[in-house]
């Protein structure tokens, strides 16, 4: 038993035993003072110390005295149920002046406010490596790298608001030589949104490659998340199968912004829209709808989130899509990294130095000739 556990052994026995011999001991060890006497003051907080506690609100001989215990008998005065102690602890500190007694309860309620800062940093210290954590089991949960699709140049990019977010992109490498195109929103943000982005992913990966009807595919996809997710949760989505052999691009669009297609047409650009689908998923059971696309040589396909259109400059002014795409008008001829470096700067420049305040993603589609 350490030193402290034992001197309150003794004085426990001491008090009711002997009162005179426990006094006499405990003022040897307030005279004596350092860290052996903040120790025992510090180890007489439990219910059953009741006894103790009135033994040292009832020693002290002299103003001195009182000082050098008023920050402990403060703090018991609000712990003890004990009547007879609390009148002791009372009567002690009456013998205090104002003054000193102001002085020692501010002391007493800056160390404690001192000490309720040290754990709130330390929680959120914990808090944040939690978040690291999490940030890097998401990043891990992106495509890792790029099925190679002959006659296509494509790339996609995420960039959470916070540490981690719910936009969600994917690319899956799927039977007899497809390509499968993934895109969604989850609602909120945090922690909540990335679990929800997580099982939107699985849920879609687990079909995909069984399910051809990309509309009965969708049927699915929308049923596990309703099952899976909280009332309060629902995610736009996007998702689209490239077939390299015939250029054919079919999708189905549950509630997400519409992709376009941008296909030049002599010195104008044709916008298409794709919007075929039907309502955002994990809400209601829906039914959906798929339509398909031959792609041309030169096309270029965007599919985006709306933290990209609708950013935001310090006058809460949305950059819209329309000045979106006429931006992404600009950037055919280039590799679909440089469309998608391109059109963030962009997002950022109109932002000029506005903090994001959603998810941003991005998928570039490059048709070769």
């Amino acid at each position: 038993m350490h030193q402290p556990e034992l001197l309150c052994e003794v004085l426990r026995h001491l008090a009711v035993e002997d009162a005179r011999e426990a006094r006499k001991m405990f003022l040897q060890l307030l005279d004596s003072g350092g860290p052996a006497l903040e120790h025992f003051l510090g180890h007489i907080t439990a219910p059953g110390d009741g006894r103790l506690r009135q033994l040292v609100a009832s020693a002290p001989r002299n103003p001195r005295d009182r000082e050098r215990l008023a920050p402990h008998l403060i703090a018991w005065q609000e712990i003890e149920t004990d009547e007879f102690t609390r009148r002791a602890i009372a009567r002690a500190l009456d013998g205090l002046d104002a003054r000193s007694t102001g002085q020692t309860a501010l002391a007493l309620e800056v160390a404690r406010l001192t000490t309720a800062i040290g754990r709130e940093v330390a929680q959120r210290e914990w808090l944040n490596r939690e978040l690291e954590i999490a940030k890097e089991v998401q990043e891990h949960l992106f495509p890792q790298r790029l099925p190679f699709v002959p006659g296509l140049d494509y790339c996609g990019r995420c960039r959470s608001a916070r540490e981690v977010g719910g936009d969600y992109y994917d690319f899956l490498d799927l039977p007899g030589g497809r390509l499968g195109v993934a895109i969604g929103d989850v609602s909120g943000k945090g922690i909540g949104a990335a679990l929800m982005m997580a099982s939107l992913e699985a849920s879609l990966r687990s079909h995909a490659s069984v399910c051809r009807d990309l509309a009965e595919l969708m049927r699915r996809v929308n049923n596990l998340v309703l099952e899976a997710s909280s009332a309060s949760r629902y995610a736009t989505l996007f998702f689209a199968e490239y077939d390299a052999g015939s250029r054919r691009f079919s999708y189905v669009n549950a509630g997400h912004n519409p992709p376009v297609i941008l296909r030049k047409a002599g010195t104008a650009c044709q916008v298409l829209r794709l919007e075929t689908g039907g309502p955002v998923i994990g809400i209601l059971q829906q039914s959906y709808e798929q339509a398909s696309f031959v792609l041309e040589p030169g096309d270029l396909v965007i599919l985006f989130t709306d933290g990209v259109s609708e950013s935001m400059n310090a006058r809460n002014e949305e950059w819209g899509e329309d000045r979106f795409i006429e931006f992404a008008r600009t950037c055919h001829g280039l590799t679909a990294f440089e469309v998608m470096s391109r059109i963030m700067s962009a997002a950022d420049a109109f932002a000029a130095g506005a903090s994001q305040h959603d998810d941003m993603t991005l998928v570039v589609i490059c048709v070769l000739d």
